[in-house]
């Protein structure tokens, strides 16, 4: 298991491994439902608290409460001023994204596909946080293991969809590769928020066996880990 915001005890922001077994929503349902049930027991919550984004790749964040059904339609982000509930994402190579304001309790959590990253899932999901009355000043973030610009190869034909960020496409060659986290850092560095506020898990998915990765395994069925954050349960 993957730990993020470590120095803040309140808070639990984690993310399964291989090992853990695919948490993927709607994909070998049964069986990924007890992987999931089993992982939250072993984090220590209850699985009625946990609440999932859909996974669609694009870049709408919802707003969660008490009230919010499981699993959240077309959303690729959560946020939640509520310290009951938990808000989940699966990833296998898109990066998990995990905010906090600690002034104003807000939590919130993203699916970072490159779609989402140059669509404007970062924003969204800051804005959002503005939304429920946070700081983007005030916010912590953390980065979690995602593709790497090693590994993050696209096709001539999508690279005008990169134009804003000349600075992150690598070309090698005859290849063309593209710094999905140096695109996000700098979109957070858009809302001032101080670099020493922002964890980064440097661990490219692609290189670590330890975490399913859609690149590099394909799988007829996809795989994926499980991030969540939360406010820790009290005993």
């Amino acid at each position: 298991m993957v730990k993020f915001f470590q120095n803040m005890p309140e808070i639990a922001a984690v993310m399964s491994e291989r090992e853990d077994g695919s948490m993927k929503l709607f994909e070998d349902s049964e069986l990924n439902l007890e992987n999931r049930k089993r992982f939250f027991e072993k984090i220590g919550i209850g699985e009625n608290k946990v609440v999932a984004a859909e996974i669609v790749h694009e870049t709408d964040v919802a707003i969660v409460d008490n009230a919010s059904p499981e699993i959240m339609r077309e959303a690729d982000g959560l946020v939640a001023k509520d310290e009951n509930v938990f808000l989940s994402v699966t990833v296998a190579d898109c990066i998990p994204v995990y905010f906090y304001e600690p002034e104003q309790k807000i939590i919130a959590i993203a699916h970072c596909g490159w779609r989402g990253i140059v669509d404007g899932i970062i924003e969204s999901s800051v804005n959002k946080v503005i939304g429920l009355g946070g700081k983007a000043e005030n916010l912590k973030v953390a980065l979690g293991p995602g593709i790497d610009k090693c590994h993050f190869e696209i096709r001539e034909d999508v690279l005008e969809r990169f134009s804003k960020y000349p600075e992150f496409i690598i070309r090698r060659e005859d290849k063309i590769f593209v710094d999905l986290k140096g695109i996000i850092r700098k979109q957070l560095a858009n809302f001032n928020i101080n670099t020493e506020n922002i964890e980064d898990n440097k661990e490219c998915t692609v290189e670590h066996d330890r975490y399913f990765s859609y690149r590099r395994d394909r799988p007829k069925s996809t795989e994926a880990m499980i991030a969540i954050i939360g406010f820790k349960i009290e005993d």
